[in-house]
């Protein structure tokens, strides 16, 4: 069987390579900035995905725990949505934004622990107080490109979207390379 890993890229890279066709043929301006957040946020998605899933195996073969099987559900669903949104915005943009914030509100409002894997499994529970940052951005989101949609100031808003999938993959790359580095240092 094809690992974790193999089998999110297979999901994801079709939805993802239809969305850099909109960045390279996109016929307008705000179009392609919006394609381009989306390829971004596309890819950090199926990152993630393929990080919680491994991580809810790990847990899993050590750990016996049901609140381990309703993420597990919670997951799965968040992925299945969010690829239905993928593969939405890979045809109408806007429609396919929405559905991946969605995806992100439903399992942040949801998921009820978080699974710690180093230097030992344990499981945390998560209250959806300490996520208020996130889903307000979400939030914020979804208005943002339902106000596009509508047409309504659509070129500062584009660039807000941008900024905003720029400024959350990039804080996504300091944290993964924050971690790369932390794990090699312990292991020397």
């Amino acid at each position: 069987m094809l690992p974790i890993p193999g089998v999110i890229f297979l999901l994801f890279f079709p939805a993802n390579l239809c969305i850099l066709r909109q960045v390279i043929w996109g016929q307008q301006l705000t179009h392609q900035l919006l394609a381009v957040g989306m390829f971004l946020f596309c890819i950090e998605q199926a990152r993630m995905a393929a990080q919680d899933l491994q991580q809810i195996a790990m847990a899993k073969e050590q750990v016996k725990d049901n609140r381990l099987d309703t993420f597990l559900k919670i997951t799965t669903s968040t992925i299945f949505i969010e690829l239905l949104g993928f593969y939405t915005a890979s045809i109408w943009l806007g429609w396919g934004s929405i559905l991946i914030l969605l995806s992100q509100v439903w399992f942040n409002l949801v998921a009820g622990v978080k699974i710690y894997t180093s230097p030992a499994i344990y499981i945390q529970p998560w209250k959806v107080s300490e996520r208020y940052n996130v889903l307000i951005a979400d939030v914020l989101g979804l208005v943002l490109v339902s106000l596009w949609m509508l047409q309504i100031a659509s070129i500062q808003i584009t660039w807000v979207l941008f900024g905003m999938a720029i400024a959350y993959c990039s804080i996504k790359l300091v944290l993964f390379l924050k971690y790369v580095f932390f794990a090699k240092r312990q292991t020397i």
